[in-house]
């Protein structure tokens, strides 16, 4: 009789095996929704973005600026610096071959040659001139009102943000348009379109 009960309670004081949960807890599931992307998904993306704002440029000068961004990307992990350093610094975009208009937030001045460069880089002989009197000028204005000229000749803007103060713009074709601004938020960067970025500069 002993025994009987001895077995009894060690039967009772031993753990009954689980089947597994077929819906884990959010502590057992993988981390999906949070995973980062690698680097070279990173960097492909930001390859991707490159091939499409530089379409318009011959593909020897296309493929200098995308080289120096992904070296560049190789070295600091970023793709905003990447891209700064790579397209705007001392090596980067040159005369007849311009790819983007970087402006200070208040030198709008330097606005409409900087446009003529970029039109000339995409071969249209259209210029375009900015015609609101000088004293009630804006930046942004100013580049909504290039975004607006361009849209007419099947072309768009995209405006970067690289965190500093001054204003970044794009010209792509108009069919590459989303494709380039998927890119640009799969690599990182900060883009926004232009009826986006008027309203976040009204």
């Amino acid at each position: 009789m002993f025994k009987r009960l001895a077995t009894l309670f060690r039967l009772e004081a031993e753990p009954q095996h689980q089947q597994p949960s077929a819906n884990p807890t959010p502590s057992e599931a993988p981390d999906i929704v949070g995973a980062r992307p690698t680097h070279a998904q990173t960097k492909d993306a930001l390859q991707r973005f490159m091939h499409l704002v530089t379409a318009h440029l011959d593909s020897r000068e296309g493929r200098r600026l995308s080289d120096a961004v992904a070296t560049g990307f190789d070295s600091c992990g970023d793709a905003a610096e990447a891209f700064e350093d790579g397209v705007l610094g001392e090596e980067g975009q040159r005369h007849g071959r311009w790819l983007v208009i970087q402006v200070d937030w208040k030198a709008h001045e330097e606005i409409e040659w900087q446009v003529a460069e970029v039109a000339t880089s995409f071969s249209i002989r259209e210029r375009w001139n900015w015609t609101t009197p000088l004293e009630t000028r804006t930046v942004p204005a100013g580049l909504c009102a290039v975004a607006s000229w361009a849209a007419a000749l099947g072309y768009e803007l995209l405006h970067l943000d690289l965190g500093h103060d001054a204003y970044y713009a794009l010209m792509v074709n108009g069919e590459d348009a989303e494709d380039a601004h998927q890119a640009a938020m799969a690599a990182g960067l900060s883009v926004l379109g232009t009826a986006e970025f008027a309203r976040l500069n009204s």
